[in-house]
């Protein structure tokens, strides 16, 4: 066996492949069109998609490898955490900090676990992406953000809360505003999200009507 992944490397490797998948299991706040509570795994898969579709575009060069890393692992501690809704956490609240600080010891016994220059590797580029000041975080980041509300699109308007539904004209705001393109998408969200909003709120005007 060569190198770095001889005996115990191997096994620790493993060991960190079995935590990774209880985010298959780690439900979301989010909905599937079919009807059904998304998965964080699910969510990464999505972002991941959504850097190599969209990376090209954007304004400043990014590294499409380094993105694509970060959008794997950006939210591998909730294998440890689970998973915590934005609106449960918001900027500035002692539920946020607490939230981070929770995080950060899940993702050091990840980087215990991994051991070496790929646990070292892990935990970096986890921290870049909370840090959001390069612009491989500001762009994963924003597409966090943005598939959070594709999939909010998707899903049946009874699955939002009343927070949700104001949110959609602000809260991606700080995220996305930062480059050309990525705001360009971020108002082709919105426009969905207010579509379907819109259309909930006439076919509930209309049922009143009927009562």
């Amino acid at each position: 066996m060569n190198g770095e992944f001889g005996g115990g490397k191997m096994s620790k490797s493993l060991e960190f492949l079995h935590l990774a998948e209880k985010l298959k299991d780690v439900l979301r706040h989010g909905w599937t069109s079919s009807g059904r509570q998304e998965s964080t795994a699910e969510h990464s898969w999505r972002v991941s998609l959504m850097v190599i579709l969209f990376h090209s575009y954007l304004e400043k060069p990014v590294s499409l490898e380094k993105a694509l890393q970060m959008a794997v692992i950006h939210d591998l501690c909730e294998t440890i955490t689970g998973d915590v809704p934005f609106f449960d956490a918001l900027e500035g609240s002692v539920e946020k900090e607490q939230k981070h600080i929770r995080e950060q010891a899940s993702m050091e016994s990840i980087r215990k676990l991994l051991g070496g220059n790929i646990g070292q590797r892990v935990h970096l580029l986890w921290e870049e992406y909370h840090a959001g000041e390069s612009e491989e975080a500001k762009f994963v980041r924003a597409l966090d953000k943005l598939e959070a509300q594709i999939q909010q699109n998707e899903a049946d308007i009874s699955t939002w809360n009343e927070f949700e539904k104001l949110s959609i004209f602000t809260y991606l705001d700080k995220f996305c505003n930062y480059d050309g393109f990525i705001k360009s998408l971020k108002e082709e969200v919105q426009e969905e999200s207010c579509t379907k909003l819109a259309r909930a709120d006439s076919m509930n005007l209309r049922k009143a009507k009927t009562c």
